[in-house]
């Protein structure tokens, strides 16, 4: 019995220190992840314009960020350019649970606008 805790606590002690984030904690994108990411916000864009929108299109993101929850949540801080040809800096999150029927989560957060969630497939 004593061994069968030793390993467990062995086990828990290894589990930790290879994630120093701790598990489920938001850790930042960068790289070729950087550019996944865009294409699944792209993608998510897309759908939306074409379905009840909003209609944006990415300029540059500025940061972005992926949390594992019940699915993975990113989060982008984002210039988006609307319908106008204008450009905003918003906060967007994509929460995808592609299990669930429109079980990928859209919200914007634009300053001076009411923050602004939809739905769609994967």
């Amino acid at each position: 019995m004593f061994v069968a805790k030793v390993l467990l606590v062995c086990a828990a002690v290894v589990l930790v220190s290879g994630a120093p984030d701790g598990f489920g904690a938001p850790r930042q994108i960068t790289g070729d992840g950087l550019e996944r990411s865009k294409e699944k916000l792209e993608r998510s864009l897309t759908k939306l314009a074409a379905g009840e929108g909003p209609d944006y299109r990415v300029s540059r993101i500025l940061s972005a960020s992926v949390q594992v929850v019940a699915g993975t949540l990113e989060r982008y801080n984002v210039e988006l350019i609307d319908s106008n040809q204008e450009t905003k800096v918003c906060d967007v999150e994509i929460w995808d649970r592609s299990w669930l029927p429109n079980g990928i989560e859209v919200t914007f957060n634009c300053p001076n606008e009411p923050k602004l969630v939809r739905n769609h497939s994967a």
